[in-house]
């Protein structure tokens, strides 16, 4: 199976568990987005990797009737989960396609704003991801993608990996590890054609009430395709030992789940 449809496979699997309660770092950084980006009535945006559509809502809600959304995403099931999540707002100034993120159909210089959260690093070639974005944005428009820093989920990934490699399953570097300090996020940007880069952090992490909202994380969003990877016969002993050894970092406020995020902004030069 090819990257991009390993990446597809495993984000059709969690459609149906990405919005619950121990992912809710998703709205919290679409809201930080539209923010940021400054997102004005009437303008049109493009959401890249739209997964359940959390960016494209708060977009959407932020440019009103006269603007639009177009929204994509290579995951058909997470299309379909935003779709319904839209529906369920009554929001519609949204469109949703499956398609690549690395080379969106759309003709050049449409968009006034791309958005994409979490989405840049699990792209094969983000270079080229960034030129197609570059061509479909209007001269003077902004792109803002998020990223997490290094620290993002630690210490609990950090044990996640090591219980893994007991089983003989060696993760390979996470790929957000790419852009994880605003030096590498300015370069790419400034390497594939976008001026006046920006980066501003934030951490965006909160408190697990239970040891059982990290499984559900794990099951929900990217660490499921290294769970899957686990032999059936192994996988409820992995869950016991795993989790007997995230229960150790419980204090009186629960279990804290660091989500340092990174925020870079860049200009199509006019």
């Amino acid at each position: 199976m090819d990257e991009k449809k390993a990446i597809t496979h495993v984000f059709n699997l969690v459609s149906k568990l990405y919005d619950n309660p121990s992912l809710r770092f998703f709205p919290f950084c679409a809201e930080k987005m539209v923010a940021y980006a400054k997102i004005k009535p009437g303008q049109k945006v493009l959401d890249v990797a739209t997964g359940t559509g959390m960016v494209a809502i708060a977009a959407a809600q932020a440019i009103g009737g006269e603007g639009r959304v177009q929204a994509i995403d290579l995951s058909e099931n997470m299309i379909n989960q935003a779709q319904e999540n839209v529906n369920r707002v009554g929001i519609t100034n949204v469109d949703f396609h499956v398609m690549d993120g690395e080379q969106p159909d759309f003709k050049n210089d449409v968009f006034d704003i791309i958005t994409c959260s979490y989405g840049l690093f699990f792209m094969p070639d983000m270079s080229a991801a960034l030129k197609s974005w570059l061509r479909v944005l209007k001269p003077g428009g902004k792109i803002i993608f998020s990223s997490f820093a290094a620290s993002a989920f630690t210490p609990q990934s950090d044990i996640f990996m090591n219980n893994l490699a007991e089983y003989n399953i060696i993760p390979p570097t996470p790929r957000w590890l790419q852009l994880a300090e605003e030096a590498l996020c300015k370069n790419i940007l400034e390497e594939n054609g976008f001026i006046d880069a920006q980066v501003t952090q934030a951490q965006l992490g909160y408190h697990l009430n239970e040891t059982k909202d990290w499984w559900q994380a794990i099951q929900s969003a990217g660490y499921r395709g290294l769970y899957e990877q686990l032999p059936q016969e192994h996988r409820a002993d992995f869950q016991i030992k795993h989790l007997s050894e995230i229960e150790k970092l419980k204090t009186d406020k629960g279990l804290w789940l660091d989500v340092q995020t990174l925020f870079s902004t860049a200009l199509k030069p006019e």
